[in-house]
């Protein structure tokens, strides 16, 4: 399971700062600095203030300033004030210790704990009370913001796993006019277009799997997995499903032995450089996201974009791909939620969507700013087959829970075991399901 940009997802929160936030937050709802009450005064005529943190750095935070100032000038009763560079560890210090601002961005997989533990805003009165429509949000970037029935967050905007990018000349070399369809296909191909030197050693390898770190979540979905059974309250790590998608990625080190993948690894080119592995042809496909090799995947470029494959006996999977949003959320305690809640409902407003789309080459997750007109220039085409694959119904996502993070690490860690072939597939996630139910268990 992937983060944003180049991080294999970590664990966000530590145990003390969570423990500290079910000490500080509780699950106060209705606590008094959610009221919003001034002494019976005209709130609609006051002027507030509200605060906005973010994950962005100095350096990537440019779209979002611009974001920001449109909404201020676009009305004059709330003045929203930035602050960047704050990651989840800062934004949960200062949730915990009774600073919350009034609304943050953070990773989606944040949300399950955090609401768990109290600390974030049940958006469902707000929601009904608007007549916001959830429905016009991309499906699978709105169930990542669900924590058992309620939506605790908005889905600001979205990365996705569903492409297989892969070096041109590689192909051309190799004699493959078109990349693979079928899972089946992309093994062959990638035993085509391996090479080894005189020494046996490979020197241009066709796939890994597991590059450029453990898609715990994205495999399952290509084969129609899933975590967790709604019918009976049990997690299905081992449904028979991931259990094939594992052993899918298996067959690769079956393939090419565990030692040459590792050895070939240990020499590849620094990812996202001009030595990146993709770019020099030393690597010929790979899971792609919508912020891959943008410049280099032009129609003039080095590196080709088209549709992961999909099992060829389950043609009904065709257009599958794993989400990722950036949450959107209001702390139980802000001290503004309802001028916050403006905020958000013009983050998730088609005009705001679109330019944000545009500014900062993200994937909007309101679906009718995917077929809007101004994203369709010249200058933005290196996105058009993201926005028109985002509309596909096989897009999923990992479930969120107050077990979220303990789950997806568990998944990472026996997956790891089962590709290096220390443990059967089938054992590695019966190993996950043994772990987290007793989790599961306790919530």
């Amino acid at each position: 399971m992937t983060m944003f940009k180049s991080k294999p997802l970590a664990l966000a929160s530590s145990v003390v700062l969570i423990s500290s936030l079910l000490a500080g937050c509780g699950s106060n709802a209705n606590n008094e600095s959610n009221t919003g009450t001034n002494n019976g005064a005209d709130k609609s005529k006051e002027k507030v203030e509200i605060s906005f943190w973010h994950t962005y750095t100095d350096a990537d935070a440019g779209p979002i300033t611009t974001t920001v100032e449109n909404f201020n000038k676009s009305q004059d009763r709330i003045t929203v004030k930035m602050l960047g560079n704050q990651d989840p560890t800062k934004q949960l210090t200062a949730i915990s210790g009774g600073a919350a601002p009034d609304i943050l961005l953070t990773y989606w997989n944040n949300i399950g704990p955090w609401a768990d533990a109290g600390a974030v805003l049940d958006l469902t009165e707000n929601i009904a009370k608007d007549g916001f429509d959830v429905g016009t949000i991309i499906p699978a970037a709105m169930d990542r913001m669900k924590v058992k029935d309620s939506y605790y967050a908005m889905p600001f905007t979205m990365s996705m796993a569903n492409s297989l990018m892969y070096n041109k000349a590689a192909f051309a070399d190799a004699g493959i006019t078109s990349p693979p369809e079928t899972l089946e296909q992309l093994f062959e191909y990638a035993k085509k277009l391996t090479k080894k030197d005189d020494k046996g050693s490979i020197s241009r390898i066709g796939f890994i799997p597991d590059y450029p770190w453990i898609e715990n979540v994205l495999w399952p979905i290509l084969y129609g997995g899933s975590w967790y059974d709604e019918a009976t309250g049990k997690v299905t790590p081992n449904a028979e499903a991931n259990v094939k998608s594992i052993a899918y990625q298996r067959s690769y080190y079956e393939e090419y032995g565990q030692s040459q993948i590792d050895k070939f690894k240990s020499g590849m080119g620094k990812r996202g450089t001009a030595q990146d592995p993709l770019l020099t042809g030393q690597l010929a496909m790979y899971v792609g996201w919508e912020y891959n090799f943008m410049p280099e995947r032009s129609d003039d470029g080095p590196i080709g974009v088209a549709p992961f494959p999909y099992p060829a006996d389950q043609p009904e999977l065709k257009g599958s791909g794993m989400v990722s949003p950036r949450a959107a959320f209001i702390p139980a305690k802000a001290k503004h939620p309802e001028e916050a809640w403006e905020f958000m409902k013009y983050l998730m407003s088609t005009d705001t969507q679109v330019q944000y789309s545009l500014d900062g080459h993200v994937i909007p997750t309101i679906t009718a700013a995917l077929d809007d007109k101004r994203l369709l220039v010249e200058e933005n085409k290196t996105m058009w087959s993201f926005y028109e694959t985002a509309k596909s119904e096989n897009l999923n996502g990992f479930p969120n829970s107050p077990y979220i993070n303990e789950y997806l690490q568990a998944l990472s860690e026996e997956t790891e075991k089962a590709l290096k072939g220390t443990l059967s597939p089938q054992e590695a996630m019966d190993n996950v399901a043994k772990k987290i139910q007793a989790v599961a268990d306790k919530k």
